[in-house]
């Protein structure tokens, strides 16, 4: 869904942390007193609250994305040369989680340092597509396990599910509930969702002793 208020930015961006992940049919309506009562109806009523009262210029627009993809030239035994493939041509990710055009980013600038270290080297081209496709696998897998894992709370969701899905569900539970009480932790939390820091980071000690102590403790403590 895409509307601007007041001609600042896409009400998406503004609606994505309050959104109540729209899925299997349930879909913000497009027609106005429709949307304001979906909005109204969002686990916060804040987003409500900004713009029950801002002028609307445009029209408001859905936007669906069907499916996560995930495609894996990697365990391709070859490739034609000259040809490579990167960006949403590897994988596809639920734009809900804005991390579609990071991962892209970074893709390219790990192609730019092989294409870099095979100049330096006097290295051809051959070879380039595998080698490439392994660094770009390194670069997806943060992104696609944080959406994947987020996708699949969704019983009707279909696919290759993660592994111990029900494990880091609970993790990833502990972990938000520790960011709301610890800034430092949040904004870790942001930085490896916006791709800056690995997915690891947020398993490192001393973190992750503090999520598995607050896993073990009695439910009303």
């Amino acid at each position: 869904m895409n509307c601007l208020i007041n001609g600042r930015r896409p009400l998406a961006y503004v609606m994505a942390p309050f959104l109540r992940s729209p899925r299997f049919g349930d879909y913000p309506p497009v027609d106005e007193e429709s949307f304001l009562a979906f909005a109204r109806s969002l686990p916060t009523p804040r987003l409500y609250e900004i713009i029950k009262g801002a002028q609307r210029v445009t029209d408001i627009v859905q936007h669906r994305f069907p499916t996560s993809v995930q495609r894996h030239y990697e365990r391709l035994p070859a490739f034609p040369g000259g040809f490579l493939v990167l960006g949403d041509a590897i994988s596809s990710f639920n734009p809900i989680y804005g991390q579609g055009m990071s991962s892209a980013a970074i893709q390219v600038k790990a192609l730019q340092d092989q294409l870099r270290q095979r100049t330096n080297g006097s290295q051809g081209l051959e070879g380039v597509a595998p080698d490439f496709f392994a660094k770009a696998a390194e670069v997806i897998a943060t992104p696609w396990a944080l959406a994947a894992a987020s996708d699949f709370a969704f019983p009707k969701t279909v696919g290759q599910r993660p592994p111990n899905l029900e494990e880091g569900a609970r993790y990833f539970a502990e972990l938000d509930a520790l960011a709301a009480e610890d800034p430092v932790v949040q904004r870790l939390i942001s930085e490896v969702i916006q791709l800056a820091k690995p997915l690891s980071a947020l398993s490192e000690e001393p973190l992750r002793s503090r999520v598995l102590a607050r896993q073990r403790r009695p439910a009303n403590a």
